[in-house]
């Protein structure tokens, strides 16, 4: 159960801690220096060299294995049970130079185990580096990806928004077409309105002002093509002085390049009787080109 020391006197064998590879050396040499401390323990009087490491353990108010870590190296104790397990050797000693270490020299030598990292130490600290990095980039991605949802929201919401627009349009194309059939088979040609009818130019300038706004903000956010996309929806839902509205509207938002193809598709696509309607509106709007381009489109 005990050792000879070189001195002649015996000590306890599991104050004599061999130590692993991977412990470094300052703590090595604090572990050395405790072990020395634990030499001259003598809880109540008893025999050095039969003392046990639970009787150590108990006399230095510590866990067992607390003690067993500290002796190996396998772990720093605190700088306080350091200086308890002094403190303690001192005062079953008789005094401080009994002990052989000074408290000076321990506390020297755990401020240099501190600063001293094993190999194990460094390769958890890059570890924990690399997983920092990839949990920062992972929170990137996981951003980008809740933007990314956030904006087909507002895409869906705006689809919707789209989609009750044109059915409110075609429900009032539904009209207008009746009541054109009505005009068409009294009069044979088409007779520009009265100039006195206010109420209907204030609803075709209504409905042509909230499509091109529209129109217009889709341009500036989402480029041509998907206002352009919107008004191919719409063309077939105005009638001839709706649309002449829209194109004058496009016209004054300098929405040139929208107006030239809305003209193009409505010419292209239209009846003949709703081109000549929408190039006389065009005429009372004082827009001779856009009239003479509607009918060019119609007659290719």
């Amino acid at each position: 159960m005990s050792m000879t020391r070189t001195d002649g006197s015996t000590a306890p064998r599991w104050i004599d801690k061999e130590f692993r590879s991977s412990v470094p050396p300052g703590r090595q040499a604090l572990a050395r220096a405790l072990q020395e401390v634990c030499r001259h323990l003598t809880p109540a009087k008893s025999a050095r060299n039969r003392i046990t490491q639970a009787k150590a353990a108990e006399h230095l108010r510590c866990s067992e294995s607390a003690l067993s870590r500290a002796l190996s190296g396998q772990s720093l104790p605190g700088l306080d049970l350091v200086e308890s397990f002094f403190k303690q050797a001192c005062a079953d000693a008789g005094s401080e130079d009994a002990v052989g270490v000074s408290l000076e020299q321990l506390r020297g030598l755990h401020g240099e185990a501190q600063t001293e990292k094993c190999q194990d130490c460094v390769a958890l600290e890059e570890e924990i580096d690399d997983l920092a990095r990839r949990l920062q980039e992972r929170e990137g991605e996981c951003s980008a990806l809740r933007q990314a949802v956030a904006e087909m929201d507002v895409l869906r919401r705006e689809v919707a928004e789209q989609k009750a627009v044109v059915a409110n349009l075609k429900a009032t194309r539904a009209g207008l077409q009746a009541r054109l059939a009505t005009q068409a088979s009294s009069a044979p040609l088409p007779v520009p309105r009265r100039k006195g009818d206010r109420q209907r130019r204030r609803n075709d300038m209504a409905a042509a002002r909230q499509i091109a706004h529209q129109a217009g903000e889709l341009e500036r956010e989402r480029g041509p093509e998907t206002a352009l996309t919107l008004l191919r929806q719409t063309t077939e839902a105005l009638s001839p002085p709706e649309m002449a509205t829209l194109l004058i509207l496009l016209r004054q938002q300098q929405n040139d390049r929208l107006a030239d193809n809305v003209i193009h598709i409505y010419g292209r696509d239209q009846s003949y009787q709703d081109v000549l309607h929408a190039t006389l509106a065009l005429h009372e709007h004082g827009a001779m080109k856009d009239a003479g381009a509607m009918l060019r489109a119609a007659a290719t």
